[in-house]
């Protein structure tokens, strides 16, 4: 039985691969060959994670990891210690690619956390196989500073969220993420928003009077 599970999950790895990590690669870096995809199967690891799990924390130097959430939600996160909170400054869902270059390149110490608000699957590579991947085939650098430049893309969409009215900011987070009010607990909604859990309630009926009108 356990045979068969790890027969399945292999299966399901390599598919993963090929359908959804592969032609973002291939977008970014021609001519991918077949022994960097299969060296790309080796060296990723499939895991299933629970809601409350931890993927990444602060502080940590240790290796990390390059990852894929397949399914599940997930939240980025500092600690704000003045106001003894925490402050979250992205929600992950499906497909989304986590990844923090200056941890990779330098080893500086991680400023946030990560960890999954629902439970979820997720494709793993280590900082030390991804290092092994880009000696072997070094347009994969190519795909790392796309993701960087993703994420600095977001950032500075997130900081023109935050200038927003609290009406606007539900409007185009919700119009952005429409299933994920009905998966995780609001209240994370509300702290990447910067706003209290009440405020995001009422502009949330607004919105969904807006939604029925339409």
């Amino acid at each position: 039985m356990k045979i068969l599970e790890n027969h399945t999950g292999q299966v399901r790895l390599e598919r993963i691969i090929r359908r959804e990590l592969l032609p973002k690669l291939e977008l970014l870096a021609a001519g991918i060959s077949l022994q960097f995809i299969d060296s790309l199967i080796i060296m990723s690891e499939l895991r299933t994670v629970n809601k409350g799990q931890y993927l990444e924390e602060a502080g940590s130097r240790g290796d990390g990891n390059l990852l894929y959430l397949n399914t599940g939600i997930a939240h980025t996160f500092y600690r704000d210690n003045i106001n003894d909170k925490p402050i979250i400054t992205r929600i992950w869902k499906k497909h989304d690619i986590i990844f923090d270059l200056d941890n990779f390149l330098n080893c500086q110490s991680r400023q946030e956390s990560t960890q999954m608000l629902e439970d979820g699957e997720l494709l793993s590579i280590s900082y030390r196989n991804l290092k092994k991947l880009m000696k072997t085939y070094p347009n994969m650098v190519s795909f790392l500073l796309h993701l960087q430049a993703e994420k600095e893309r977001q950032f500075i969409y997130y900081q023109h969220l935050l200038k927003l009215n609290v009406e606007e900011k539900v409007r185009i987070f919700l119009n952005d993420n429409p299933a994920m009010i009905n998966r995780i607990n609001n209240e994370y909604i509300a702290m990447h928003l910067g706003i209290s859990r009440s405020r995001f309630s009422k502009a949330y009926s607004i919105y969904k009077r807006g939604n029925s009108l339409s």
